[in-house]
């Protein structure tokens, strides 16, 4: 079973209290014990030992504090006292709970490694809270609840569970050779387009009709083709349909599958070094675009979208496999038959007008 921080050795009750943060830090901190064995001690107040100060700094101890410099303190350091808090057992007069640097930052840790310091304290107040009603639900005996047992079993079970994704993600790393593998099968995916593209916009104020305006559109692809500055052709066109507007640069810099106008990408991908695409279309303008250069991405700059992309296909593979697998077989004698499945409503069509 699961335990807190404080005492691996016990299990964790799951308490209900009338305080909210409580309860909140109930919850938030089951299971940690397994990640730190060795926790907080019960142990009688001792005295802090300081070193001499002057008087200057004495007066400078006694303005308000500001953020305390965690990295100067020593990880054996103890960073909370807690009077009059103890499981039961502990002798009259030693009733004190201690919590260390070390396993106050372990708590904080597995709680959420990037909190930030300025939320430690209020952390720091809720976890004393809950040692503190804690120990109390053990003097009462809440924990010889035959109930409680099965809660925590289902909680440890959860919790567990939810764990096996990332466990599973973590197995699911490919190997450098399947990377390369991978890289040589799928080189499409990495092959870059030095575009540049030109627009020719469908201005009303052009005074061309819609089929002139579309042959002057494929006279100027073929001129592109022809091996014609794209931004001269471009600026041409603007001048010819009237436009107001400025032209946009014709250069598009490097694209690659999947970067490109998803309109246009598929009219692109086969286009080699120097070829030009049709004439496209859409309500504003015609797109005519021209492949000046291409090339595959090195192995280095993509190894890593590779190795993600390999392990999260094979850990949802994986998961995918696992819960198929699972089909419980139940007793109908006391569940009862299973319910006829509902065929989803058919779509009516609407009569005819």
């Amino acid at each position: 079973m699961c335990a807190t921080i404080r005492t691996p050795n016990r299990e964790t009750p799951i308490l209900t209290t009338r305080t909210a943060t409580v309860a909140f830090y109930l919850t938030s901190t089951l299971c940690i014990a397994q990640a730190s064995p060795q926790t907080t001690t019960h142990t009688k107040p001792q005295a802090t030992q300081t070193a001499p100060t002057s008087k200057k700094d004495s007066d400078a101890d006694a303005k308000p504090a500001t953020v305390a410099p965690a990295a100067n303190v020593p990880e054996d350091a103890v960073v909370i006292t807690i009077p009059n808090v103890c499981p039961p057992g502990t002798p009259e007069g030693s009733c004190t709970t201690t919590v260390t640097r070390a396993d106050f930052e372990k708590l904080i840790n597995a709680m959420n490694p990037n909190m930030p310091a300025e939320a430690h304290r209020s952390v720091a107040s809720g976890y004393a809270q809950l040692l503190a009603v804690y120990d109390q639900a053990l003097k009462m005996g809440v924990d010889k609840d035959p109930k409680l047992q099965i809660q925590l079993r289902v909680r440890e079970m959860s919790m567990l569970a939810q764990l096996v994704p990332e466990k599973v993600a973590e197995n699911s790393k490919p190997t450098q050779a399947e990377i390369q593998s991978y890289y040589a099968e799928n080189s499409s995916k990495y092959e870059e387009f030095k575009l540049r593209r030109i627009v020719v916009l469908k201005s009303a104020s052009s005074g061309l009709k819609p089929e002139e305006l579309k042959a002057f559109a494929d006279k100027i692809r073929e001129r592109a083709a022809a091996g014609e500055d794209p931004d001269k052709l471009e600026v041409e066109a603007y001048k010819e349909t009237k436009s107001a507007a400025a032209p946009p640069n014709t250069d598009l810099g490097w694209k690659r599958k999947g970067g490109m106008d998803p309109r246009h990408e598929p009219q692109i991908l086969p286009l080699k070094t120097g070829e030009v695409s049709p004439v496209m279309e859409d309500g504003q303008a015609y797109y005519i675009y021209k492949v000046e250069s291409k090339r595959l991405q090195p192995l280095e700059s993509v190894q890593k979208d590779i190795e993600t992309t390999l392990q999260r296909e094979r850990a949802q593979k994986a998961m995918k496999e696992l819960l198929e697998n699972i089909k419980p077989q139940l007793n109908e004698a006391y569940f009862g038959p299973e319910p006829a499945k509902t065929p989803p409503p058919a779509q009516q069509v609407p009569p005819r007008q």
